[in-house]
């Protein structure tokens, strides 16, 4: 089916508590859903990923799930002020729980971009919101893959962004619950410093080849954003953008 396009989307988020990054932009920039895919965004927030994916192809089916209320009544709220009550479902909860009442083998995409943080690894911001969505306080990297794996169809595909000095657990991690990685992408934020972010793709299934590996740099040394993050943003009907990576 031929992607359709929309209005520009509004995405209003609370001025006090967690508010959406870069990685959104890059993860729903990268995957390719066919027409007609069921997808599942874990970690919604304000409902950043689905808002961005439907703004460029309007035929698709999304779960979205959120734990925190707050951001939960967010998505909500930017789901029906864009006209979309129809094609996106937003749950509350823990994604655990809510895993074990949906259909296995029912989504043709997982996405997340998750809190990714170890308990261990720097200061937990004392507003619990922000905690929640940058440390694995109630979401761990463990958690999220094999409670996916199972919600794939066969075929079915999971991207998720990380810190780059995770890759090697993710990659690892994927494959414990035979998720084959098939690419990942290393996120400069400048060219003269090491990679930051990395985004995994995986599929469920045999993959006989070994992970494509991409790069992307969001500024040049000016501050200014490469062509490649301007046709990113462009690639939305949407004109906000973000300017700091978790």
């Amino acid at each position: 089916m031929e992607n359709q396009t929309v209005e520009q989307v509004t995405i209003n988020q609370n001025p006090e508590g967690y508010r959406y990054s870069v990685e959104p932009f890059l993860l729903a920039h990268w995957v390719r859903p066919a027409g007609g895919s069921r997808i599942l965004d874990i970690g919604t927030g304000c409902g950043v990923i689905p808002l961005l994916l439907m703004s460029r192809q309007a035929d698709l089916e999304i779960t979205a799930v959120e734990i925190q209320n707050s951001l939960y009544q967010s998505a909500l709220d930017n789901v029906e002020a864009n006209g979309w009550s129809p094609h996106i479902q937003v749950r509350e909860g823990d994604f655990q729980t809510i895993a074990r009442d949906l259909a296995p083998e029912s989504f043709d995409w997982i996405l997340s971009n998750p809190p990714y943080r170890k308990m261990n690894s720097g200061k937990i911001n004392p507003c619990q919101g922000k905690a929640l969505a940058r440390h694995e306080l109630a979401l761990t990297l463990e958690t999220l893959t094999t409670a996916s794996a199972p919600l794939l169809k066969p075929g079915g595909r999971i991207a998720l962004a990380y810190p780059f000095y995770r890759l090697e657990e993710v990659m690892h991690q994927l494959l414990q619950v035979q998720l084959q990685p098939t690419r990942f992408v290393r996120v400069y934020g400048h060219e003269e410093v090491a990679p930051k972010i990395c985004l995994v793709e995986a599929v469920k299934g045999e993959s006989h080849q070994d992970p494509m590996e991409q790069t992307l740099t969001i500024y040049h040394p000016d501050g200014s954003y490469t062509q490649t993050m301007q046709e990113i943003y462009a690639s939305f009907s949407y004109p906000e953008r973000s300017h700091r990576l978790r």
